[in-house]
């Protein structure tokens, strides 16, 4: 087995085509279930969206055990500044549009063949659809894909006390048992349950976990042209599967398990693609049914050449727009704030030391007492 210091060779540039693949399975199983396609070349499409959330949950827990091992190099202090980046990154633009699918009364919750519908929501489902906790509340989300963000939401509260566990326990047989116990806790919980929860997703969290904690084992001596292949090979194994909870679980175990073993993607075309793909990814995954309700359903009256280029426009447009006046400046305020909480933590803890040191009535430095 390899040294556990060993030096991997892949990147972000691999995460973020893991990243786009996502977002667009997503995009591209709404589309297709607007426009009622059930299958292309024999593969189904019903599932798309599904496991584009699934790509998603591995790739979240993966990138934020890696943010979290950055920021422990620098602080002891992690959980707070960690929840504070966190939320100033997923609220903003996810109330933003919340309260203009409110505001306008625009049918986002949920999407048939050629149609889009929403519902009369009250004052408890929109405070529930603001703070993303629509699956506690029981509560129908206002946007559809929405859905995800309370889940997403959960991981955050679990990630810190998982990675500081992993911090000290580096033996592999020790991950494995912890991992076998949470996965039976899940399956029991599916199997006993009535309705969703977080246990029905966390074996896809768990997976992105046994990538970041495989990551210095991987060696990345695959060839990275395979590593779309086996993305786009996994998507079509599990689409004409019988897409249970198994098989997508299974998936991300998959995933989980093959991303630290290939290398790094070398060409700037698709790494420049990806890259863009994946910045814009939370706002493309918000504002993706607007977009195909406007230009497909709203403006279904104007001929198809204006509709597309309505599409393109604002498929493009508003995911970029969104990020560069709401999702940046909001994640950088994120930034200052953590980092003000962290910085104010280690002045009391360096004011403690010294009272500690100096002891209660300690004779000031410079009093003349020899």
């Amino acid at each position: 087995m390899k040294a556990q210091q060993a030096t991997n060779t892949w990147t972000s540039t691999n995460l973020d085509l893991l990243r786009a693949a996502a977002v667009l399975l997503v995009f591209a199983g709404h589309l297709a279930r607007f426009f009622n396609v059930e299958q292309v070349a024999s593969v189904p499409l019903i599932g798309l969206g599904g496991l584009g959330v699934a790509i998603f949950f591995v790739h979240t827990a993966l990138v934020l055990m890696m943010s979290l091992e950055r920021e422990a190099a620098k602080s002891k202090v992690l959980f707070v500044p960690f929840m504070i980046r966190r939320c100033f990154r997923i609220y903003p633009l996810s109330m933003f549009v919340v309260l203009a699918v409110a505001a306008f009364h625009i049918p986002q919750a949920t999407i048939s063949p050629a149609h889009f519908a929403g519902w009369n929501f009250d004052a408890p489902d929109l405070l529930s659809n603001l703070f993303l906790v629509q699956n506690l509340s029981f509560r129908v989300p206002l946007v559809g894909p929405m859905w995800s963000l309370a889940y997403e939401l959960e991981m955050y509260l679990l990630l810190p006390a998982i990675f500081l566990f992993l911090r000290r326990t580096r033996w592999s047989w020790r991950l494995g048992a912890a991992l076998a116990v949470v996965v039976s806790l899940c399956v029991a919980i599916v199997q006993t349950s009535a309705t969703r929860n977080l246990a029905f997703y966390a074996p896809c969290f768990l997976a992105g976990i046994l990538a970041y904690e495989l990551k210095n084992y991987g060696d990345g001596k695959v060839y990275s042209w395979l590593w779309p292949v086996f993305v786009g090979g996994l998507a079509v194994v599990y689409l004409k599967s019988d897409m249970t909870r198994w098989d997508e679980w299974l998936i991300c175990l998959l995933l989980g398990l093959a991303i630290p073993v290939f290398a790094r993607i070398v060409s700037r075309t698709v790494n420049k693609t990806s890259e863009l793909i994946a910045k814009y990814s939370y706002g493309i995954y918000l504002t993706h049914f607007f977009v195909i309700w406007l230009a497909f359903e709203k403006l279904a009256g104007l001929a198809l050449a204006w509709r597309i280029g309505v599409f393109v426009s604002l498929a493009v447009g508003l995911p970029v727009i969104f990020y560069h006046l709401l999702e940046e400046p909001m994640i950088q305020v994120g930034k200052r704030l953590a980092a003000g909480f962290i910085a104010e933590r280690e002045s009391q803890e360096a004011r403690r030391a010294l009272g500690v040191e100096g002891g209660i009535g300690a004779p000031a430095l410079g009093s003349g007492v020899r």
